[in-house]
């Protein structure tokens, strides 16, 4: 068994920044929605999929069997920890970032899912629509302790308060590892909170159960704008087929989102990211270079080709992100604007700060809000 899938994302109707960050391969799928105070959500989320990114192994390829998948994605989670930990050690600015994270692996006959924070993973079947994955939120606490409806939790105003994530704390918990029982014919939907948070369910299910990969992403994505989505709306949607020809001839891995484009870090917090993971050539130019390879040179003769999205959304047999390139190379050149998976809508207004005890990523804007505010005392104090 191997992925097919159509990767999309967008800023929403608010952000001016996209901290969503999302890569798939044959066998591997990962989306991860940052959060944190300056750019940190963006660097949270790009190191989180470059250190993910690894369990890729050889093109198209993931460990060898469920055990080593579920190892492999537990130890790339505390990896990530301890350099996330070490850059905002190095640089104040990114000071409580972190990131929800799903990782999906096929290992050719079993599917594993490590997952933490409030980003779902869906699956489809014969039209029936299944929630994977159970978030680490306040709000979800409240739904298995029967405090709170399914539905008020939908818009409750806390709804986005984590109780886990993998954030710059060395001793967080660790992912939830779920082995799934799934088959040819299963369609995936891996998505932020973004979408989650204001389309019902059964909304999901029908936009989902559409023809192709690529409509149904687009129709996600279109219908939480839709409605408003006041954060970043980022999709994977994958059909897991039977394929005896995927070891041969494997598809190209593909980036959207913040992972897409270079890490705008401190020279403390570069040098304590190379220090926290010597092993693992990082070019900040270009952060999934030697992960998001073009796997297959003849992609236009491939079969079931998806057609390219016009709108921050990569198909499955698209040119991926970012060369095939070492680290240690000279940084590649810019990628086309129709490779491109950043929005091209001009800047919102800011958002409005969310009451305190959210996620970290909330925080240092309410602080701000705070301060915006006493110094309108003072003034108000002084010209009275």
């Amino acid at each position: 068994m191997r992925f097919r899938y159509a990767l999309g994302t967008d800023l929403g109707t608010v952000r001016t920044n996209n901290e969503d960050s999302a890569f798939g391969s044959g066998r591997l799928l990962i989306l991860a929605d940052g959060m944190g105070g300056h750019a940190a959500g963006e660097v949270a989320s790009a190191v989180a999929l470059r250190v993910f990114g690894g369990l890729v192994g050889e093109p198209g390829g993931s460990a060898s069997d469920p055990t080593e998948s579920a190892d492999a994605i537990l130890h790339a989670g505390r990896r990530t920890r301890r350099a996330l930990h070490a850059m905002s050690e190095a640089d104040p600015k990114l000071e409580s970032m972190g990131t929800t994270l799903i990782a999906v692996a096929c290992d050719g006959e079993q599917v594993t899912v490590g997952h933490i924070g409030d980003s779902r993973l869906y699956a489809l079947r014969e039209g029936a629509l299944y929630q994977v994955t159970t978030d680490h939120t306040h709000v979800q606490r409240l739904v298995d302790t029967g405090q709170l409806t399914p539905e008020r939790a939908r818009t409750h105003p806390y709804r986005s308060m984590l109780l886990k994530s993998l954030d710059d704390q060395p001793a967080g918990a660790d992912l939830d590892i779920i082995e799934c029982e799934l088959q040819p014919g299963d369609r995936l939907l891996l998505c932020s909170d973004g979408l989650s948070d204001y389309l019902s369910p059964e909304h999901i299910g029908t936009l989902l159960a559409g023809p192709d990969r690529q409509g149904a992403a687009h129709a996600l994505m279109d219908a939480a704008l839709g409605v408003g989505t006041r954060d970043n709306v980022t999709v994977i949607v994958a059909d897991l087929i039977d394929d005896g020809a995927a070891s041969v001839s494997p598809e190209p891995a593909v980036v959207v989102g913040a992972a897409s484009e270079p890490i705008d870090l401190s020279p403390d917090a570069a040098a304590a990211l190379r220090a926290s993971l010597p092993d693992l050539p990082l070019d900040a130019t270009a952060p999934m270079a030697g992960v998001a390879r073009a796997l297959s040179p003849d992609r236009d003769s491939t079969a079931d080709r998806d057609s390219k999205a016009d709108r921050g959304t990569a198909p499955v047999d698209g040119a991926p992100a970012a060369p095939a390139e070492d680290a240690a190379a000279t940084p590649p050149a810019a990628e086309p604007e129709e490779d491109s998976a950043s929005h091209t809508e001009p800047d919102r207004p800011g958002e409005v700060p969310v009451p305190r005890g959210v996620t970290p990523s909330r925080v240092p804007a309410l602080l701000a809000a705070v301060a915006v505010l006493a110094v309108a005392i003072a003034l108000g104090i002084i010209l009275g």
